[in-house]
């Protein structure tokens, strides 16, 4: 479920990975891209590459937050087809192992795909549900584990810019869309019905068991949560630097 984390923080990375100009305050550990670069995808993803050893404390200075563990206080509070759930304070770990398997860029347009690979992710936080899920009944609230592998996602962004009266340029995200898929995961609910655990292990398993179908009802949720809030994030980043510096044409 939290696979999608990775995804569009990856995005929020290929908005870091570009040259910025002059400006004194660049580190030594952000490879140089250029926007008429021939060879612009292999280019980023080496650059991503090297920036991973720093995903896993994060660059403050820079707005990157840690990887190890990406933290989400809120992740999803919404209802759908009589199920209401939110989850909050998750801690999601894994998220640093992540492969680029394909990249599309176009600067007249700003528009970005992206396409990542993780292998595993195990994520831990707090849940509150009430509804019916495959069906069944379900309501709780309490801990929550879960282990997803084999998980894929695209990134598709679309920036805009506005001009600022010395000419320079600033970089806006206008849309982020995200679509995810989870090869294989289990996710377990504690204390289900109040802690009955007779109720709560039969609920567990019907999820376990029928876990593409769970995340079928839940994942356009997830994914328009999470492309909200990471629309921000990314905002939050591009917004101290000029279109310029991020994406420098020599």
């Amino acid at each position: 479920m939290k696979c999608y984390v990775l995804f569009i923080f990856n995005l929020i990375l290929f908005s870091m990975i570009f040259d910025v100009g002059q400006s004194k305050d660049i580190p030594d550990f952000i490879h140089v891209c250029k926007r008429n670069d021939p060879n612009i995808v292999p280019c980023v993803t080496e650059s991503v590459e090297s920036l991973k050893p720093y995903l896993q404390k994060g660059v403050p200075e820079y707005n990157i937050p840690s990887l190890e563990p990406l933290l989400l206080k809120n992740l999803i509070a919404t209802e759908r087809a009589g199920l209401r759930i939110s989850a909050k304070d998750v801690e999601a770990y894994g998220a640093s192992d992540f492969t680029i398997t394909d990249l599309k860029t176009n600067f007249d347009k700003l528009e970005f795909d992206l396409k990542i690979k993780l292998p595993h992710l195990h994520i831990k936080g707090n849940y509150d549900i009430n509804g019916r899920v495959l069906l069944l009944p379900i309501q709780g609230s309490g801990p929550m584990n879960g282990n997803f592998t084999q998980c894929t996602g695209s990134v598709k962004v679309r920036a805009g810019s506005t001009e600022e009266p010395n000419g320079d340029h600033r970089l806006f995200i206008e849309d982020f869309q995200m679509k995810i898929t989870v090869g294989k995961g289990t996710l377990n609910l504690d204390n289900l019905f109040g802690g009955e655990k007779v109720l709560g292990d039969v609920i567990n398993n019907a999820i376990n068991s029928n876990f593409d179908a769970f995340l079928g009802e839940m994942q356009p949720l997830i994914e328009k949560a999470l492309s909200d809030a990471f629309r921000e994030i990314a905002n939050g980043i591009i917004s101290n630097f000029t279109y310029e510096q991020l994406f420098p044409l020599n």
